[in-house]
């Protein structure tokens, strides 16, 4: 009867032990004392060779989207000016509730001059996860991925 209390309570701790840790696939809301929004803070750049995009979420709730396309259906150089690259930038607010994040741009600009940019008029509302220095936005057409830079 006492090995087998004694077992029960090795087997006890032993679960409690690796309840404990919580969710470490940085998936969680919270994780390692970070809310996902403090996770989200920083600069991300798309991974996707198509799309050349960068974000940058701020503290004060403010975002900004850079979008570079080369004019000549070339290689993108984000380092480079125009002609060489058209570089867009969208400001405005977000919003992150649990892990919907809502984006309204309410600035456009373009280092092109000719370029019509114009404010988007609906806002983007993707679900988003982080993990490691990955964040994933779901959206409608599908999963875009961002590494930390």
């Amino acid at each position: 009867m006492r090995r087998k209390i004694t077992h029960m309570a090795i087997a006890l701790m032993a679960l409690t032990l690796a309840t404990a840790c919580g969710d470490l696939s940085r998936d969680n809301p919270v994780d390692g004392g970070q809310t996902l929004g403090d996770q989200l803070l920083g600069v991300w750049r798309s991974t996707d060779d198509e799309k050349h995009e960068s974000y940058t979420f701020r503290a004060d709730s403010r975002v900004e989207l850079y979008d570079f396309t080369s004019l000549t259906g070339g290689t993108v150089d984000r380092n480079a000016t125009f002609p060489t690259t058209r570089v867009r930038i969208f400001t405005g607010t977000y919003t992150l509730v649990g892990n919907l994040l809502t984006i309204f741009f309410t600035q456009a600009q373009s280092n092109d001059p000719d370029d019509l940019v114009r404010t988007p008029s609906t806002q983007k509302v993707v679900e988003i996860s982080i993990r490691r220095d990955t964040l994933t936005f779901t959206e409608s057409d599908g999963k875009r991925f961002y590494t930390r830079l």
